[in-house]
């Protein structure tokens, strides 16, 4: 008997987006697949739909407590073997788990592995976080450093193990966290370009501003001051806190990537950890081949 996937979807005020979401879940050729909607305190009328709406798990917060926060609860109420996130304004491809969960089942070496996102109206490459060119690798499947949770399947009892998202991160690079600790553990991060999600894009609410500028340099220092030994922390700390300061200048946010630098070295001495949790030489190695970037890349990011 195939397993379980719990499909995890985070909504904020996105009813029509996750409807057609969960409708397009009965499409999928896979033949035990659980729904779970955790509502981070919409006003839409969300909450009172999904609460009532027929094999749906769903998991009604008070008030908009970020996706991390939200994914770890959604989790929490996953009876799923594998957990797969879905962002609230995409769809998944009707083969696409079957697709993953037969490569993790032969693979016991992936902890985790992610879809390609397309674009739902130009049925092209929407989100491309990879350090290699999306022209030449985006119909390839390669070991990588981070992934998108807007479509990605983890092992349940890895998720729980590793602890989930960091709930201090709140929003922004949360993957790369979760990813670091996969890696650190021995574990693959994998992406599938055979598996898709597609995404549909909307042009209310979500677009980058201060707060996103801000809350990337800010997580970023937090990563590096947990994972990295003193001096290669403080040498990516310099690095970043560089490259985001001529970002935010070429983006006319300058003040918002100061704010994240000073917000990221005074949570320094809360997020460090313990010398057993850094990573090895090795393993940094590892993840900078996985990550070969070699040049600034102005924009999101």
């Amino acid at each position: 008997m195939l397993p379980k996937v719990s499909v995890v979807i985070v909504n904020w005020n996105r009813l029509a987006d996750v409807r057609l979401a969960l409708d397009y879940l009965e499409r999928v050729r896979y033949p035990h697949v659980e729904a779970v909607v955790v509502d981070n305190g919409s006003t839409d009328g969300s909450a009172a739909e999904f609460a009532r709406r027929p094999g749906l798990v769903f998991v009604p917060l008070a008030r908009n407590e970020g996706p991390c926060i939200a994914r770890n609860r959604g989790v929490a109420a996953a009876s799923g073997e594998y957990v797969f996130f879905l962002d609230s304004d995409a769809v998944l491809s009707k083969h696409a788990l079957a697709l993953l969960v037969a490569r993790m089942e032969r693979e016991p070496s992936i902890g985790l592995v992610a879809c390609r996102i397309d674009n739902w109206h130009k049925r092209r490459i929407d989100q491309w976080i990879y350090a290699q060119p999306h022209r030449r690798r985006e119909h390839q499947v390669f070991d990588t450093y981070s992934f998108s949770a807007a479509g990605a399947l983890i092992r349940r009892d890895v998720y729980r193990r590793l602890g989930g998202f960091n709930e201090a991160l709140h929003i922004y690079n949360e993957e790369v966290d979760l990813s670091i600790r996969l890696i650190r553990s021995g574990l693959r991060v994998v992406y599938d370009s055979a598996a898709r999600v597609y995404h549909r894009p909307s042009a209310s609410g979500r677009a980058p501003g201060r707060d996103y500028w801000r809350l990337m340099i800010r997580n970023w220092l937090w990563i590096f001051a947990q994972y990295y030994p003193a001096r290669e922390s403080w040498r990516r700390t310099a690095l970043y806190a560089g490259i985001y300061l001529y970002k935010g200048l070429r983006v006319g946010q300058l003040a918002a990537c100061a704010d994240g630098i000073r917000e990221g070295l005074a949570g320094r001495k809360h997020m460090r950890g313990a010398a057993g949790d850094l990573l090895a030489p090795a393993q940094i190695a590892l993840i900078d081949r996985l990550n070969p970037r070699r040049r600034i890349v102005l924009g999101r990011g």
